[in-house]
This record gives structure tokens, C-alpha cells and sequence, in this order.
């Protein structure tokens, strides 16, 4: 079939909602000598339209619409990535990885367990329909099982970030309460949080942030790499280095509120004492220090 523009075949049929079949949801793979393989392997195409679900190797797809166009036979509207397809349309775009595609896929039932499928290309429906087969119960048993074990870590990745964010202060200049308290927010030259960018840097260190973990709703430890300033102050303290340390978290917070937190870090196998004591500074100075960071201005202190 030669290139069609789908708003073109969109016109040419009108929704049936007397038959409301619907494909299997599964893996399907093209009939063949490679059939069990290509099942066993993931090589062909999943679909769940229960889940509003359609992929294949290297593309996924959300479905947004489904029309009935006969019985047995659906027109299925769809946004989808393709990696491969997003590289070779622009392999200089920076957020090719992003890139969506709304396609649509024409399914049509051959038997109980075939279906015939044409799916488009970027928009066009370039390639003729091909059959693809219903694959065994031991490939669909496995299929559903890896699908359950990403929902549930998922869902556990959602809860340890939910319970990161709670835990861990907010990025931003940060100073010790007291005297000259604003002058030290202005020059940014206490404490620097950015989890979003893996860094701390204090008055002492730079730190790059390699792993963290939730020890209570209000403390988070982290493992990070350090080196002292390069013209580090009389009572600059160096951190310890995390190969040397059994959990490896040689920097700790304590969220007192949204403003204020304690830092500790380890030296010599402890934390340093109470811990210092910082509270976020204003609003102000958080603008000045994203447009530094903006233009890529160096201040000097």
C-alpha cells in the first residue's frame, strides 16, 4: 500500500459499536519458523488495549482512541516513541529520546488466535499489513509475570522518591543562622544543596552526590564523593571517604522544617558533633544564584 495520509483513511470509515471485539491482550509474533523464538524473545509486538497499551521492540505506544470499524476490525489512534524513527528523522535533535509520534494501527481479526495489523510510520501508512499470531501460555505467563514485578517496583521506586523528596531539604543557598547570615547568602559561600543536580558543595567541600537513602521521615544519608576547597578556610574539615566507611554515607540531613536543616559529615570514622545548623536563605538570593548559574558567571568570594 502506498503512503496515506491517515486523515484521509480516518474519513473512510465510520465507528460500529455493535461489535466491540477486541485482540487478546498479549504477545503476538509473526507465524514462522521463528514464531517461538520471536515469542520467547519479546521480538514482535505486545498489545493491551485493557491497559491502552502497544509496543514492539525499540517503540511504545499509549493508546488515545479506539473505533470499531466492522466486526472484527478496529482502528486504533495512538502516541508513541520510536527511537529508531525519531534518530533517523533528525539524528541531530538533542531530544530525539522525547520525541512523540501520534501513528495509528488497523487491527482486524483472522481467527481465534491471528490477527492481520498495519500500523503507520511517522503519520503514513507506508508498510502493507502483515499477520501476527497469538503466542503460547508459557510466553504469555512470563510476559504477565515481568509485567506484575515492573508494576510493583515501580510503584516501590515511586515510594522511596515520595519519601526522598519529604526527607531531603530543598535545593537551594543555604547559610548558618547568625551573624552576617546575609551577607554569606549573597556570596554563596556556605552551602550549596542540589540533589537535582547530585551536588553539595559547603564551605569546606564539593561534593558529588553518588547514592542516597531515607533513614528516617525527616533524615536522609548520603555516599558522596568530596575534595576541599581549593582555599579552604582554618577549621575547613574534610570528609571522609566513602570506600573507607562500611554503608559508605559520610553526609547526613536533618530536616528540622522547610527552611531549616542540620548537616553533618563524617571525619575520622564520626560525625562531627551537633552537626551545623543552616536555614535557607531568601528569595532573593535563590534568584541571584539560578541566574549565576544561568549564565555561567563565576563569582568570587
Amino acid at each position: 500500500m502506498s503512503a496515506t495520509d491517515l486523515s484521509a483513511v480516518g474519513q473512510e470509515a465510520s465507528p460500529i459499536a455493535a461489535d466491540k471485539w477486541r485482540p487478546k491482550a498479549g504477545a503476538y509474533a509473526e507465524p514462522g519458523k521463528n514464531f517461538q523464538s520471536n515469542c520467547d524473545e519479546g521480538n514482535d509486538m505486545t498489545i493491551d488495549l485493557g491497559e491502552n497499551s502497544v509496543s514492539g521492540p525499540e517503540w511504545g505506544c499509549k493508546v488515545r482512541k479506539i473505533v470499531d470499524l466492522a466486526p472484527g476490525s478496529l482502528k486504533v489512534g495512538m502516541t508513541c516513541s520510536d527511537y529508531n524513527l525519531a534518530q533517523n528523522l533528525n539524528p541531530r535533535d538533542r531530544n530525539w529520546e522525547n520525541r512523540q509520534f501520534n501513528e495509528v494501527m488497523f487491527i482486524k481479526r483472522v481467527d481465534e488466535t491471528t490477527i492481520s495489523v498495519q500500523k503507520s510510520l511517522n503519520g503514513k501508512l507506508k508498510d502493507t499489513s502483515w499477520r501476527a499470531a497469538y503466542c503460547p501460555l508459557a510466553t504469555q505467563r512470563a510476559l504477565a509475570e515481568a509485567t506484575l514485578r515492573a508494576k510493583v517496583e515501580a510503584k516501590q521506586k515511586a515510594e522511596q522518591d515520595r519519601a526522598l523528596k519529604e526527607a531531603h531539604p530543598r535545593d537551594g543557598v543555604y547559610a548558618a543562622a547568625g551573624a552576617e547570615f546575609e551577607d554569606r547568602c549573597a556570596k554563596f559561600n556556605d552551602t550549596v544543596v542540589a540533589f537535582a543536580g547530585k551536588s553539595i558543595t559547603t564551605a569546606s567541600n564539593i561534593c558529588k552526590i553518588e547514592n542516597t537513602r531515607v533513614q528516617l521521615p525527616d533524615t536522609v544519608r548520603i555516599e558522596a564523593d568530596c575534595t576541599l576547597q581549593s582555599t579552604p578556610g582554618p577549621d575547613a574539615i574534610s570528609v571522609q571517604n566513602p570506600d573507607t566507611i562500611q554503608d559508605r554515607k559520610n553526609l547526613m540531613f536533618k530536616k528540622i522544617d522547610d527552611k531549616t536543616v542540620i548537616l553533618w559529615i563524617i571525619n575520622n570514622g564520626h560525625f562531627t558533633g551537633d552537626g551545623r545548623k543552616l536555614s535557607y536563605c531568601s528569595d532573593q538570593v535563590q534568584r541571584a544564584y539560578a541566574g549565576q548559574r544561568r549564565t555561567g558567571k563565576q563569582t568570587k568570594n
